[in-house]
């Protein structure tokens, strides 16, 4: 049984698209206005948010992969610029969280003898 949407399913979810691109344009320009760090920082940590929440499936390509932490490299990475731009220290802070994160990947779940 396929379902099919209708027209007006259809125009709701293009507007309700819409609405959340401009409110995400809206709250990075008011951030831009504050400070370009807050809007930089606040523009990365969209993309990281992104790439960790819109995960492809075990069984999809290898791209869909590669391009989901290529997205999550370069917010990571931007926000890690801007913290080093505003404050040294902070971006040291940036630095440590990835290595813990590497850590904590590489970190075996289970023991492998067993």
């Amino acid at each position: 049984m396929t379902t099919q949407r209708t027209s007006r399913a259809l125009a709701r979810e293009a507007a309700g698209l819409c609405l959340t691109a401009f409110g995400v344009l809206g709250v990075l320009v008011a951030l831009g206005t504050l400070h370009w760090a807050a809007a930089s920082t606040a523009a990365a940590g969209g993309l990281v948010i992104t790439g960790l929440t819109l995960a492809p499936k075990p069984d999809a390509p290898r791209y869909a992969h590669i391009l989901r932490w290529t997205v999550c490299t370069i917010g990571y990475g931007g926000a890690t610029a801007c913290a080093f731009v505003v404050s040294a220290p902070i971006g040291w802070i940036y630095v440590a969280l990835a290595v813990i994160a590497a850590g904590l990947r590489l970190a075996t779940r289970e023991s492998e003898g067993a």
